[in-house]
């Protein structure tokens, strides 16, 4: 299995699928700050109204991961999604290209995947124990946050990953109506622990997790 290219393949394919679309509703800009210009910030937050809806009907028809797919058969200038809508997608991908291995990393403000082989990752880790896996050739595919790099990286690429977005002026939705800087909401991640879900066995089959995860 080649990790590294897997999961950069998982990460293509998703944001390829939302790209052309509203994207998502939990990402917009501050008028007050950042180097974006005054039409990509009018234009972002204009599409995230729109996604905003768009997310919220798609969710309230969601109750298993195969009607969680009913993403896929709407028009491309429908299409939104915010980090779940993008794994899922991702993950879609992968079971059609029977890729194997891939884990579901799960907190409580966000989702991505994670290709990684036996052993595998513990059930539960705080994004500060992912050093622990240097040695590992186990590869993240977060394409919400567009990054693609070593399991152990994960936590700096996330932080220069805000750090970027902050100096456009990116803040990320906390509810309806509040949102923060992107480097405050990026330190939230660094908080309490991640649940690791097994989403592919080692021959590119969904587990039996897969389906009690979105069943949930």
């Amino acid at each position: 299995m080649n990790e590294m290219e897997h999961a950069r393949f998982l990460r293509d394919y998703s944001r390829l699928f939302f790209k052309n679309s509203f994207k998502t509703c939990n990402k917009t800009y501050s008028m007050s700050y950042g180097t974006a210009t005054l039409s990509k910030k009018v234009a972002r937050l204009n599409y995230s109204r729109v996604a905003y809806d768009l997310v919220g009907h798609y969710r309230d028809m969601y109750d298993n991961f195969d009607s969680f797919l009913l993403l896929t058969s709407c028009p491309r200038l429908a299409r939104a999604g915010n980090c779940e809508e993008y794994y899922g997608i991702a993950l879609k991908y992968g079971f059609e290209n029977r890729i194997e291995n891939i884990w579901l990393a799960d907190h409580e403000m966000h989702g991505f995947l994670i290709l990684a082989a036996d052993p595998g990752i513990s059930a539960t880790l705080t994004l500060n124990e992912f050093c622990q896996y240097e040695t590992y050739n186990y590869w993240v595919c977060d394409p919400w946050f567009n990054i693609h790099c070593r399991m152990h990286l994960y936590g700096l690429m996330a932080t220069l990953k805000s750090s970027q977005w902050e100096s456009e002026g990116k803040e990320i939705y906390k509810d309806e109506y509040n949102s923060e800087r992107a480097t405050l909401w990026c330190q939230r991640l660094f908080i309490g622990n991640m649940s690791f879900h097994r989403m592919t066995d080692n021959n590119g089959q969904p587990t039996a997790g897969l389906y009690d995860f979105f069943s949930r």
